[in-house]
């Protein structure tokens, strides 16, 4: 073969070459790895609460990460014991921990941060500070102090009226591990853990804390339909009216002790009554209205 020969082949190989399809495998990025977090079980964290520590990904299609996350939890103080109650998942929303404990099939932290020999060097036996924030997050997550996979960086609102109780924010910096799984909507958490928890998984978790969240629900409903029977008996009628807000004014504090506005998706129970007919509602997780996952309680004169 001569010179034109050989360089009219190396053209064309070349060219064939180029048009080949070449499969590059496409790491998880500390972007989509941050987004992902952010997402997580349906929550909306700002890209500045998620800092990614390191990132690797394993076989195809799947990843893991170590990330430090600025938590925010909410703490009431009952019977001058403090409990976590609630963890902030986006502006303005809450998640509340009872759910998420009875999901993972654990208890809150009971007690163990409440000696004040330990927590507190001044005459207030129960003041929440820097020590004990960080001993009521630890054990939350797992994890054995000290340790710098819990860091609490702001203490706020303490003695601020919640209702009947005193409630405190505490900002904290959680060093967690998640595992990343790559499908139809990119990126993806499959597992998450903490301290010396195991790993959960994310869609056992999800599934768990619907049912809890159900049983919640349905625990409200019934509370408000004895309530209603109550009335009924006394009144010779249901509430009338088309608002459970105006149902809620009618029952409390005479046949309903506790005021009950929200479901635990975070959204108003529905109720519809008329003198000898009630209907009481929560739209479930999907937050529709007359989908199978309604959660509904009714009652006739």
């Amino acid at each position: 073969m001569n010179n034109f020969g050989l360089m009219r082949f190396l053209l064309l190989f070349i060219s064939i070459w180029a048009l080949t399809p070449v499969t590059v495998r496409a790491d998880i990025s500390n972007k989509d790895a941050r987004k992902a977090i952010q997402t997580m079980l349906g929550a909306s964290l700002p890209g500045s609460a998620v800092r990614i520590d390191r990132i690797g990904t394993g076989a195809e299609g799947m990843a893991e990460a170590s990330a430090e996350i600025q938590a925010v939890f909410r703490v009431k103080q009952v019977e001058e014991r403090w409990r976590l109650s609630e963890i902030r998942t986006g502006q303005d929303t809450w998640e509340q921990l009872e759910f998420v404990a009875q999901a993972l099939g654990t208890q809150l932290p009971h007690g163990g941060c409440d000696a004040p020999s330990q927590f507190v060097r001044t005459a207030s036996a129960t003041e929440m500070n820097v020590k004990r924030a960080r001993c009521l997050v630890a054990e939350l997550l797992g994890v054995t102090l000290p340790s710098d996979q819990v860091r609490v960086a702001d203490i706020s609102g303490f003695k601020l009226p919640f209702g009947s109780e005193s409630s405190v924010l505490i900002e904290a910096l959680v060093q967690v591990e998640f595992r990343f799984a790559r499908g139809a909507r990119g990126w993806q958490v499959s597992e998450f853990k903490s301290g010396n928890r195991e790993w959960t998984r994310i869609d056992t978790l999800a599934t768990a804390l619907d049912d809890a969240k159900r049983a919640a629900a349905t625990s409200d409903l019934n509370a408000i339909a004895s309530a209603l029977n109550d009335f009924k008996r006394q009144r010779g009628s249901f509430v009338v009216s088309d608002k459970e807000s105006v149902l809620i004014d009618h029952l409390n504090p005479q046949y309903l002790k506790r005021v009950i506005r929200l479901d635990p998706w975070h959204r108003p129970y529905l109720y519809e009554g008329t003198p000898d007919h009630f209907s009481l509602r929560s739209l479930g997780a999907d937050g529709k209205p007359h989908t199978g996952d309604d959660i509904t309680v009714s009652g006739s004169l």
